[in-house]
């Protein structure tokens, strides 16, 4: 019973649940955004989100397992746990699933889950080694599965800055994410701003990034007449944002890790933020 126990804990481990689960409420949030209310379709959305989500971290941890042992020797591959063939032929399966449940949304978004799929192995496998390139295929990634959301639905301008933010704040975020995983990446020639420049740098990066999220945070409210309540879950994204900055400041490898913690807190009430102006604005 405990193996098995143990099992189950590895596979959650490996697909990271938690952030297949938000793919999946982002899909549906985008859904929502766009206007969409037919419930079986935020379930199809909310499934291939998740699928698509798991699918994509196993396979980046079937890529990353010699990295892992030496960042994350606790990690489900290189401690044993599930054996890296294993892991491949589940992340495929996965990855074929989510796709054919797309397409009974509509052609396009079986497109979307196609490309989503081609792009996060390819992150996996060999681009998350080229600069810049690689933190940006993830953020736009995420920002992908508010898309999807929204074309199953209606691709309107909600949707389309609410993408935009999560690309933003998942940029910052994988600059930071370069300082937390330095080491490993320096000696597997991971080519991130912290390991190409210096983790100064990509602090710095982060911090600009970040700054002009911020910045274009209030713009919704100011010109596109959202409301109080999006405001104010704004500003809470914008101080946990800060704090994480606060936390990284001094760029070692145990504060990037408790900073990027905390700004999958930020990703999660920015999407609210936007779901609840949309709520509103149905009832009012």
């Amino acid at each position: 019973m405990a193996s098995i126990i143990n099992t189950v804990k590895a596979w959650l481990s490996i697909a990271r649940i938690g952030n297949d689960i938000a793919l999946g409420i982002a899909t549906i949030i985008g859904h929502v955004l766009g206007g969409g209310t037919h419930l079986l379709d935020m379930a199809i959305a909310f499934t291939v989100g998740l699928l698509l989500g798991a699918g994509g971290n196993i396979i980046n941890d079937y890529f990353d397992r010699h990295v892992d042992a030496i960042n994350k020797p606790w990690r489900p591959i290189p401690s044993g746990l599930i054996s890296a063939t294993m892991a491949y032929r589940v992340s495929m399966l996965l990855f074929v699933v989510g796709i054919l449940l797309a397409f009974y949304l509509s052609y396009i978004n079986g497109f979307i889950a196609f490309v989503a799929a081609l792009l996060v192995y390819l992150y996996s496998y060999r681009l998350k080694s080229v600069l810049l390139l690689g933190n940006l295929i993830v953020a736009f990634l995420v920002s992908l599965s508010i898309i999807f959301g929204g074309v199953s639905s209606t691709l309107n301008v909600d949707v389309l800055i609410a993408s935009l933010f999560a690309f933003l704040l998942n940029v910052g975020r994988e600059f930071l994410k370069g300082i937390e995983d330095v080491e490993g990446d320096m000696v597997m020639n991971v080519r991130t701003l912290a390991t190409v420049y210096s983790p100064f740098k990509a602090y710095i990066a982060a911090l600009i990034i970040f700054a002009a999220l911020i910045i274009l945070s209030f713009i919704p409210y100011l010109l596109f007449n959202y409301s109080i309540v999006y405001l104010t879950l704004a500003i809470g994204v914008d101080t946990i944002i800060l704090f994480s900055l606060y936390r990284a400041r001094d760029l070692s490898s145990d504060s990037a890790l408790r900073a990027t913690r905390l700004l999958k807190i930020s990703v999660f009430l920015g999407l609210f933020a936007f779901l609840f102006n949309k709520l509103i604005s149905f009832y009012t």
